[in-house]
């Protein structure tokens, strides 16, 4: 049976160990093990939300990159397959210190997941894309960055649906939103009160 050289597989690796590793802040949020959704999840989840978010923007005339929105939705938490997924309420403990640990955890983790790709230009390209995604600048980049936001919300609204009481969620809900609030895109303002309103069904 053909293998593929050991460094290779730590990329196809960190795709299935996504899979199993739970969103740590619903964990802490008092969400049972077993309804917290995988990274693997919120990645699907916040990839789909992009691409609609990209889409309804160019549906309005607006110059937006789709493959690339995708590509840096699909890649923005890999490096959570070794890093697991460290939430704001761990970071507390650190203080001031605790987001730049956080951001070179995430990047030697990142690193050491894409080494093995042979391809330079692959390599590069996803090197790219992420750099991109951290430095949040770029249009593109900053949908991604709002479909993953405007996922929590969505999420917080399915553990509503499931019974779970929305003091548990409130203070989530509540901080999610007013970091929307420096998104200037109609599209992501159209979603956030989607979000609104499902949450206000529940009241």
């Amino acid at each position: 049976m053909y293998q593929l050289p050991d460094k290779s597989t730590d990329f196809i690796f960190g795709l299935d160990r996504l899979k199993m590793i739970p969103r740590s802040g619903w964990i802490s949020h008092g969400i049972q093990h077993n309804d917290v959704e995988s990274v693997a999840d919120h990645t699907f989840s916040t990839s789909a939300l992009a691409m609609l978010l990209a889409d309804m923007e160019a549906s309005n005339g607006r110059h937006v990159d789709v493959e690339r929105v995708l590509r840096m939705a699909l890649l923005h938490d890999l490096a959570e397959a070794l890093t697991f997924d460290i939430s704001k309420s761990y970071l507390e403990y650190l203080g001031n210190r605790g987001e730049a640990i956080k951001r070179k955890l995430e990047q030697s983790a990142w690193n050491h997941i894409i080494r093995g790709i042979r391809s330079k230009s692959i390599k590069a390209k996803y090197i790219q894309l992420q750099s991109e995604f951290n430095a949040a600048r770029t249009f593109e980049s900053q949908i991604v960055h709002a479909a993953d936001k405007l996922d929590i919300l969505f999420q917080i609204n399915a553990y509503l649906r499931k019974g779970y009481a929305r003091r548990m969620l409130s203070d989530l809900w509540t901080t999610t939103n007013r970091s929307l609030a420096s998104f200037h895109i109609q599209s992501v303002n159209e979603t956030q009160r989607i979000a609104l309103q499902l949450y206000k069904a529940k009241l």
